[in-house]
């Protein structure tokens, strides 16, 4: 992909560096880039007025102290609150410019059954405005929301995210041409990587934080696309045991 040949930390920064800087907010997203990984994840809901911006949860109050759920405020309302008392809800366009030909965005749809009518349509039209289809993939806890996502954009890289382990998810992979698995890291095995990989999936393991589990993966899953809150933290690691 265009401008990421001197990209070197092979990892996600999990919703940017979220243990330095408020996470899913553009300073968080600009620190990923500035410690040069290879990706990083970011989160998007939908606004009242069908604007894909980015924030973890579907409720304003951890992030913002604002009452009430995402989907309840327009973009402009939603662009008014805090983050931290000082930082802006991002919208998904906004974030998708400052980080392209920088690293691949793992973007994660917050769908969850029909709360965000259109949220797929929007997020395919955002990434084909700012030109990023073959700097991102598409992924989801709801796996009806990537096959949606998948009915309207037959190019856009997909994959899918779960708490376990699931052995019969391969036949739908295939289904929507799916690329990416995301395995919570206490669920996975020796046994489910080698499926994965029979399969030519990539694996992505998360979280991966201490230590031990940075270890884990050197050991057991160093073909595993790691998912980490510390990114300097795996930075060092890599550095010292796995470049």
């Amino acid at each position: 992909m265009k401008g990421m040949e001197s990209m070197k930390v092979r990892g996600i920064a999990h919703r940017g560096y979220p243990v330095k800087y408020y996470e899913n907010t553009l300073p968080s997203f600009q620190a990923a880039c500035d410690l040069s990984f290879t990706q990083l994840e970011l989160d998007v809901h939908l606004s009242k007025d069908g604007v894909p911006m980015v924030m973890h949860d579907a409720s304003l109050q951890r992030m913002t102290g604002a009452p009430g759920q995402f989907k309840d405020y327009t973009a402009a309302e939603l662009r008014e609150l805090r983050i931290g008392g000082t930082e802006v809800i991002p919208t998904l366009e906004e974030s998708l410019r400052l980080l392209k030909d920088k690293l691949v965005v793992s973007i994660e749809m917050k769908q969850t059954g029909d709360l965000y009518p259109g949220l797929e349509e929007a997020v395919v039209d955002v990434v084909r405005k700012t030109g990023m289809v073959d700097q991102v993939y598409v992924i989801s806890f709801d796996h009806f929301s990537v096959a949606r996502l998948r009915e309207l954009d037959k190019d856009i890289d997909v994959g899918l995210v779960f708490s376990g382990s699931m052995p019969y998810v391969f036949p739908f992979m295939k289904e929507i041409r799916g690329k990416y698995l995301a395995v919570k890291l206490p669920f996975l095995t020796e046994k489910y990587a080698g499926m994965i990989a029979d399969h030519d999936l990539e694996l992505i393991a998360w979280p991966v934080d201490t230590e031990e589990e940075m270890r884990l993966i050197k050991d057991k899953y160093p073909q595993a696309l790691i998912c980490t809150n510390e990114l300097e933290r795996w930075s060092a690691f890599v550095q010292q045991h796995m470049s």
